[in-house]
């Protein structure tokens, strides 16, 4: 899938994990590659926790996306969607 790279401040409104979580979501189902930066800026602990990370994984394992950037701590992070597996009923 290919179009235009969609870019997401991290750290807008609270800044936390849903703006990630909302937006790779998006990405995969819409087939629109995506960079988030910024990834959790506010928080004392900056950047992605465990948590983020498997979320992450589990979206890209359903549309067979490329991930770059993902590791804990990191503070951006580049996904781009591939087609939705026939196994997951989309």
């Amino acid at each position: 899938m290919a179009g235009p790279r969609v870019e997401v401040d991290g750290s807008i409104m609270e800044g936390g994990g849903q703006i990630l979580r909302v937006s790779t979501a998006l990405s995969c189902l819409l087939g629109l590659p995506l960079r988030v930066q910024k990834i959790r800026a506010g928080r004392s602990t900056p950047g992605l926790r465990p948590q983020h990370l498997s979320g992450l994984e589990m979206i890209r394992d359903f549309c067979d996306g490329q991930l770059e950037g993902a590791e804990i701590g990191s503070t951006e992070i580049m996904f781009t969607p591939e087609k939705i597996k026939a196994e997951h009923g989309l």
